[in-house]
């Protein structure tokens, strides 16, 4: 049974249970604290009780810095930590009022409300669209609520919450297009090759001869040291691979390398334990100029791992062979990757008639 007193003007409930933290909460009347109290002893009763007593001396601002210590910290590369840190501080910064609340007060409305209030403001960069000033682009705002999502799952539990107040069902998270169907003819391929080839950086032209035939991202090229490479086994293991699912654990993962791959580096010549002992920044800078010059500023380095996945399903790759080359942990994943040329359906269906 339950404890009830009136202290001042105020009644005082008192639940002790064992097996059940302590719960009190004071009330205007004492109808109001019996009514609290035979409703949090019948969840008890039916094991259904959730504790929300660190959800209501919360704030999602505390929680936030609990995550920036305990996870963003944590996380395997640089690039992660300060994208993730500067993403959630921004927030913080522009939002007091969504970040003064207690946990047990954010509902789902907040976070629409935020959606659409960023989907209206101006980008910080200088692109004009149309001649005007761009907005915040709909995957930035989507990665952000993901973010604040994970931030409340961190300690979904401890907080005593049956559901976290930013999930994709409640709140809708906005349209994406970021399927990209970018391939090049043999004619740009090889156009592009030479251009970089001929940068002052002579590494500029392997790296992405290495891209075009490992599908391997530039983050794992740049840290790819002659150690996780086995050039007789045709092997190379790229360290700390994009981990969207479990972001603060490390996975290695072993790929194949082409005949060529192995030539490209056999006729690789640095001192240093690094294959590709230079910056990310040295590299877009060459890259850019590369593929100005020939025209092609529309493709990323990110699209040989596009070409590369497209060409493998081609050449009649089972998915389950691509993900292992490319590391994927999700089909729907690589479907995003893949643009199969209308010159092979059209191969593939001359041959369904024969």
């Amino acid at each position: 049974m339950a404890t009830i007193r009136k202290k001042g003007n105020k009644w005082q409930a008192m639940i002790r249970r064992k097996g059940w933290p302590y719960q009190t909460g004071s009330f205007r009347t004492k109808a109001e604290a019996d009514s609290w109290s035979r409703d949090i002893e019948s969840k008890m009763d039916r094991g259904y009780f959730l504790d929300q007593s660190h959800a209501k001396s919360t704030t999602f601002a505390e929680l936030i810095e609990i995550y920036l210590t305990e996870v963003t910290a944590k996380r395997p590369t640089e690039k992660s930590r300060v994208s993730e840190s500067s993403r959630l501080k921004r927030i913080m910064r522009q939002e007091p009022i969504l970040c003064s609340l207690t946990i047990d007060k954010l509902k789902p409305d907040h976070f629409e409300d935020y959606r659409d209030r960023r989907l209206r403001e101006y980008s910080r960069s200088k692109k004009l669209v149309n001649g005007k000033r761009a907005t915040i682009a709909p995957g930035t705002v989507k990665r952000e609520l993901t973010t604040l999502k994970r931030v409340i799952d961190h300690k979904k539990r401890k907080l005593g919450l049956l559901i976290n107040p930013v999930n994709a069902e409640d709140v809708k998270r906005p349209t994406v297009n970021d399927e990209r169907d970018v391939r090049l003819s043999p004619e740009e391929r090889q156009r592009l090759m030479e251009a970089c080839y001929n940068m002052k950086n002579r590494l500029i032209g392997p790296f992405v001869d290495i891209g075009f035939e490992t599908g391997a991202r530039q983050g794992n090229l740049l840290r790819l040291k002659w150690d996780d490479v086995d050039l007789e086994a045709h092997t190379a293991l790229l360290r700390g691979i994009k981990n969207s699912r479990n972001p603060h654990k490390i996975i290695n993962h072993e790929i194949g390398l082409t005949p060529k791959a192995v030539d490209v580096l056999n006729g690789l010549q640095t001192t240093s334990d690094q294959i590709f002992p230079m910056t990310a920044n040295a590299f877009r800078l060459s890259f850019n100029r590369a593929r100005k010059t020939v025209g092609l500023e529309h493709f990323r380095f990110h699209d040989t791992r596009h070409e590369l996945i497209s060409s493998l399903f081609e050449a009649g790759w089972t998915m389950m062979q691509v993900m292992a080359q490319t590391g994927h942990r999700d089909p729907k994943s690589v479907k995003r990757y893949t643009n199969l040329q209308g010159n092979f359906l059209a191969k593939k269906l001359a041959d369904l008639a024969a």
